[in-house]
């Protein structure tokens, strides 16, 4: 859960790569990937990344986070 200080700053939210919602950075994590044989990184929400969404070239390990 995002912290009350981050809800209200404006500069602590992005949006999700994955499910296009804007959620605190508190709450995202940035994977790895290959875009057109360059790497890249992807800003996407815990619940997101926990349930599989990955970007494409992904061959990192990602582990779960508690959302």
């Amino acid at each position: 859960m995002p912290s009350e200080k981050a809800k209200e700053n404006k500069n602590l939210i992005a949006t999700c790569i994955a499910c296009s919602k804007p959620i605190s950075t508190e709450s995202m994590v940035s994977l790895r990937g290959r875009e057109d044989g360059i790497a890249k990184s992807w800003s996407v929400c815990v619940v997101c990344a926990n349930n599989g969404w990955r970007p494409p070239g992904f061959a990192g390990v990602y582990v779960s986070r508690p959302e």
